[in-house]
């Protein structure tokens, strides 16, 4: 990995360090409630780094949420370049933002995880991977460290079961929101999109992840929207895998319970996994036309709960720049989901 530092002259040097054994300093851009909950009492938990600021558009949040952690806060103001120097950046504002923050962490050298959608469209996706080494670029699909979706992987992998057939996700509640600030959500404008945006793109991923999809293309949609926010959004999407295409079944509302659960069927049987992190896999069986359980798969390694989730997808993106391995985490491996997403919102004659 290379830095880049200025002389008193302005000119640029190139300085290569041994990224394999020192500290890492992480950077925090964006002081919003996924940070203060989640990010940093994970970050913290993390060895081998330095967390050394967090920046925002407002200044009291900044400092809000750095004093809690005795960090140092910046203020986002018209210069981007007043920001420090780090090794990593956690990137978490609103994704129509980003773009100017990619650009220059790539000309710095710095290695970047960005909370999820990478970007909003495919196109801007796909240059923005073209920026970095992929191994210095992550996108935060944090699932995909479940324990549940890792045994679910190997088990379509390896052909337990034999071929896949078909795949139906179904996740949801009655609510506004998913535990982060409603007026993000609920501003179409923000940048942060509806609820195939927020929620439904992490069931989309793990699908495409688990099924090893090169591609997920819609056939069938039904929007419902509130304004500008998409609330419900029911879809046949085709997964394009290298056995073959299959179809996933997809439904993600913030209007009525759902199951809550990713469905894989077989010939002979059904594997259903939770959408959340704790749960075992249940192998359905077939029989008069109903699905009846069979047994239970306990969970392998990986996570069980939410922070585990963030804390692995952390360590094996830290591990990844150490290395110089890219991580599952890629942004690059997620550039599936993201045209995914894209073309289910254009084919709702709406984007984000």
């Amino acid at each position: 990995m290379t830095a880049i530092s200025k002389n008193d002259t302005g000119a640029s040097t190139v300085i290569e360090d041994n990224v394999a054994t020192r500290v890492l300093s992480v950077g925090i851009v964006g002081a919003g409630e996924i940070v203060s909950r989640i990010h940093l009492p994970v970050l913290t938990a993390c060895e081998g780094i330095c967390v050394t600021y967090i920046a925002d558009k407002n200044p009291e949040a900044a400092k809000s949420v750095a004093g809690h952690y005795k960090l140092a806060s910046f203020c986002i103001a018209d210069s981007l370049e007043r920001l420090p120097y780090s090794d990593v950046v956690l990137l978490a504002v609103p994704v129509t933002a980003r773009l100017p923050y990619y650009e220059l962490f790539a000309s710095r050298g710095t290695c970047v995880l960005a909370e999820k959608p990478l970007a909003a469209c495919a196109a801007d996706a796909e240059r923005i991977c073209d920026l970095y080494p992929e191994f210095s670029l992550a996108c935060g699909f944090q699932r995909r460290s479940y324990a549940s979706v890792t045994l679910a992987k190997l088990l379509v992998a390896e052909k337990w079961f034999g071929p896949l057939r078909s795949v139906s996700a179904s996740e949801g509640a009655v609510t506004t929101k998913t535990g982060a600030d409603s007026r993000f959500y609920d501003d179409a404008t923000s940048g942060g999109g509806g609820v195939l945006m927020d929620l439904g793109c992490h069931s989309i991923d793990t699908a495409i992840y688990v099924s090893n999809a090169i591609d997920a293309i819609p056939t069938e949609q039904r929007f419902v929207y509130d304004g500008g926010v998409d609330r419900e959004l029911e879809a046949r999407l085709t997964l394009r895998t290298p056995d073959g295409s299959c179809p996933l079944d997809y439904l993600v509302t913030w209007l009525r319970p759902a199951k809550n659960t990713i469905e894989l069927r077989f010939d002979h049987c059904t594997v259903a996994l939770p959408c959340q992190p704790a749960g075992d896999l249940e192998i359905l069986g077939g029989g008069n036309g109903r699905t009846t359980p069979v047994l239970t798969m306990k969970k392998q390694s990986g996570a069980a709960s939410v922070y585990q989730a963030f804390y692995l997808e952390w360590m094996e993106f830290l591990a990844g720049v150490r290395s110089r391995q890219a991580s599952r985490f890629s942004a690059r491996s997620c550039l599936p989901t993201i045209r995914a997403v894209e073309a289910l919102y254009r084919a709702g004659n709406r984007l984000p």
